[in-house]
């Protein structure tokens, strides 16, 4: 009979706000969209949508998640899925566009699964609605760890990334085109 092996499950980073508090002290109403960063030990990835529904609240909390990564020169993408609640989505990000006290390489050592904390919050009135823990897989891990390590390490030209993304959208339709084309892609654990 094998062993079935099983991950301690992290916790969430205790700095960031609570369900139910203000995202962010002093802001109150967000444009909608997405925000991806590593911090304090963990990949964040904020939601920012307009009034999210009960089932997307509690999609968000009991729905399977899949994330995945495709890389376009000084251009990544985080690509993410919630099953039931949010199709294929993706950001653009490059750590050179954080303020450089808050540029942070992952310290995952290979074979160790990293933290994603998903937070909703609601855009219009800039309370935090739900939040998850997740484990991504190993392979994701390691590719985000590489990916952000070769973009501090590279010099940043704001128009190469500009049109790196330009060209990203401009070659796939959609989210779902890029996940084909992606570098990785895998079904995250919790």
């Amino acid at each position: 009979m094998s062993e079935i092996h099983t991950f301690v499950r992290p916790e969430t980073p205790s700095d960031l706000a609570k369900v139910g508090e203000h995202y962010a002290p002093g802001f109150n109403k967000f444009d909608p969209g997405a925000r991806y960063v590593y911090a304090n030990g963990a990949h964040q990835l904020t939601l920012f949508w307009s009034a999210p529904s009960p089932a997307e609240i509690t999609g968000l909390r009991d729905q399977p998640v899949a994330a995945g990564l495709f890389i376009n020169g000084p251009a990544a993408f985080l690509l993410y899925k919630i099953a039931d609640v949010c199709e294929w989505s993706d950001l653009a990000f490059n750590i050179q566009l954080l303020p450089e006290a808050e540029r942070e390489i992952p310290d995952e050592a290979p074979g160790d699964r990293a933290r994603l904390v998903i937070t909703l919050v609601d855009a219009a009135d800039g309370m935090v609605k739900g939040r998850r823990l997740v484990s991504l897989d190993k392979v994701m891990t390691q590719a985000l760890r590489h990916v952000i390590t070769e973009q501090l390490q590279a010099g940043f030209v704001r128009p190469l990334y500009d049109i790196a993304v330009q060209e990203t959208y401009a070659r796939f339709p959609d989210s779902e085109a890029m996940v084909q084309a992606a570098e990785v892609v895998e079904a995250t654990l919790g």
